[in-house]
């Protein structure tokens, strides 16, 4: 691997969720939330210029000072298009009109709010829509709210493509590459869903180290008809790390999932994951604010 070269720019608001566009610009999106601390709620884009070591910020939106930041991002894979997820007033909320799932439009250099729709009716302020996912092609946005619903629903016009379903403790999901199954990680099981009806197909219980030792499922991402699945042992005591397991979904039948190969990756915890659009290099986060890269062909950790 190459020699790794770092720049950095300070932006003007906290931020929550960082993804790459289509266009290869950095979104960012965050802020202070329903605040008098006159820090903005806002989502940006970011050139990036290797060559002068710069991000360079070229389209922002200042979202109301009256609702919350921003606390997910999604960038779709094939159009100009941003997803958030971002809480309405609370006085909308507590009504149950809580609209906090957003499609803005990023042509010609603006960020514009196209499209909006409730993803959960909770009246609790304290609750919002942690994940925000676009499926491989862009044709779905997934969506998981801190009470625990789970919604798929149809770009642009964001239909639902079944009734929306609530589980507990939901972590993260995803959609497969071949946009016919959702698998969501829940701290006791990994559920795999039809998205044509969300028909349960399978339920894969949390792994044990050595048998003994109880662990969470944290995170799960498809790639290359692989399914990546990180899970962190509960409790620190007799903890030997995150391990990763990783399913072949398999092209004939491809569920339910077989057998998962697993492999430690990580002393401590780890707190979130993403893979390569080629599927080649994980990367991944943990409790002792270091950062890793895994080969994924072979799962060991190539830089930390």
């Amino acid at each position: 691997m190459g020699r790794i070269v770092t720049f950095k720019k300070r932006v003007d608001f906290p931020v929550y969720g960082l993804q790459f566009s289509m266009d290869n610009q950095l979104v960012a999106a965050g802020g202070d939330g329903a605040s008098t601390t006159g820090t903005k709620n806002k989502i940006i884009k970011l050139m990036v210029d290797a060559k002068k070591r710069r991000l360079k910020e070229t389209s922002s939106v200042e979202l109301s000072e009256q609702e919350d930041c921003a606390m997910s991002v999604a960038t779709h894979p094939q159009l100009p298009m941003i997803a958030a997820g971002i809480n309405s007033s609370h006085e909308l909320i507590e009504q149950g009109q809580n609209q906090q799932c957003r499609l803005f439009d990023t042509h010609e250099g603006t960020i514009k709010m196209i499209k909006k729709t409730c993803t959960s009716s909770s009246k609790n302020p304290e609750e919002y829509q942690k994940i925000t996912r676009f499926s491989h092609s862009g044709k779905y946005l997934l969506t998981g709210t801190t009470d625990g619903k789970v919604s798929v629903l149809k770009v642009p016009e964001l239909q639902v493509a079944f009734p929306p379903l609530r589980f507990q403790h939901v972590q993260d999901c995803d959609i497969d590459t071949a946009e016919t199954h959702v698998a969501i990680a829940t701290s006791k099981a990994m559920i795999i869903l039809s998205i044509q009806d969300g028909t349960v197909i399978q339920v894969i219980d949390s792994p044990r180290l050595n048998r003994y030792t109880q662990c969470e499922y944290r995170a799960c991402r498809f790639v290359n008809n692989t399914l990546y699945a990180i899970v962190n042992p509960s409790s620190s005591k007799g903890s030997k790390g995150a391990f990763l397991c990783v399913w072949s979904i398999k092209k004939r039948k491809p569920y339910p999932l077989r057998k998962a190969t697993t492999c430690r990756i990580s002393r401590k915890n780890i707190t979130t994951f993403c893979l390569s659009d080629k599927g080649d290099l994980l990367a991944y986060a943990c409790t002792d604010l270091s950062v890793g890269l895994v080969d994924t062909s072979t799962l060991r950790v190539i830089i930390k």
